[in-house]
């Protein structure tokens, strides 16, 4: 793949990926309910996509366990992600999404073995303040909702830092497929034991949650995992940490305008937000300048 069909296609998959919070608070089944029509649509969108082009491998299928396991992690964090939408509002659970940078300072390390770097930290820890100013005056659902939010991040941090541990040894369409199985099972299982203990209150879609769970499971899920997949395999790790730290603010961008979010959102928020934001943007120019300063071909 070109460097330029890359960044397209990395692009594409960002916008799409920023788009789930705002389908998430469009959608009016529970978080759960939500996450199971998913993964179920996505999976079953990636089968038909084997039985079309024949390429799946079943050696991969039976033997590639621990992809499964991430999937069920996966499930878990859109749980939590979801749920911080239906709590709270998709601008806040984007801007608690956006701390996924402090949680990988910590954990990355950790899990792939590589040397913990000081401007990382650094950087990390200047959305703390951020956190603050947001969460300071909340309570009740909002409270909840900021909560199940940065859980959603720091679910997103240990299961990226996996992924890139075991991404180069299965392709973008199988990592895909076998992640959603796994997380299908995954809140299979979270929906038997939710129902027994309190019960569903919607679990069958409308005619307007349908179309919405499609978009969500075809597009947002099937085609915008894949892409990415299939980016970050030819760009540098920068160049693709510089696109991805974008989904937060498109998808407050998105929500701002579709769904009218800036009326329930106090100065406070806007203050807490433009510190996270910014130190997102700021830790991807520093790791951009830091690349090209140790890869002089990078220039």
């Amino acid at each position: 793949m070109s460097i330029k069909r890359a960044y397209i296609d990395l692009h594409i998959a960002v916008v799409l990926l920023a788009g789930t919070a705002i389908l998430g608070d469009l959608i009016s089944q529970s978080a759960s309910v939500l996450v199971w029509w998913r993964t179920a649509i996505a999976g079953l969108g990636m089968i038909l996509f084997f039985m079309l082009t024949g390429k799946l491998n079943f050696r991969w299928v039976r033997t590639k366990l621990k992809v499964y396991g991430l999937g069920g992690l996966i499930a878990i964090h859109w749980i939590c992600f979801f749920g911080s939408v239906k709590l709270a509002n998709a601008s806040t659970a984007l801007i608690c999404f956006s701390t996924i940078s402090f949680f990988t300072a910590f954990i990355e390390p950790l899990i792939t073995g590589r040397k913990r770097k000081n401007h990382e930290v650094l950087f990390g820890l200047l959305v703390i303040p951020g956190i603050a100013l947001i969460a300071g005056k909340a309570e009740g659902e909002l409270l909840y909702g900021i909560i199940l939010g940065l859980i959603a991040a720091l679910l997103t941090a240990v299961f990226a830092s996996l992924e890139k541990k075991w991404i180069t040894e299965i392709d973008p369409y199988h990592l895909t497929f076998m992640q959603m199985i796994g997380a299908f099972g995954t809140i299979s299982i979270w929906l038997i034991f939710e129902n027994q203990l309190f019960g569903l209150a919607s679990f069958w879609p409308n005619t307007q949650d349908l179309i919405y769970l499609l978009i969500l499971g075809l597009i947002c899920t099937c085609i915008a995992w894949v892409l990415a997949a299939r980016a970050i395999r030819s760009i540098t790790a920068f160049d693709s940490n510089m696109v991805i730290n974008l989904e937060p603010v498109y998808g407050i961008i998105m929500a701002l305008l579709l769904l009218g979010d800036g009326k329930e959102l106090s100065t406070s928020f806007y203050a807490g937000a433009s510190i996270i934001l910014a130190s997102v943007i700021l830790h991807s120019l520093w790791q951009s300048r830091y690349a090209r300063i140790r890869n002089p071909k990078l220039r």
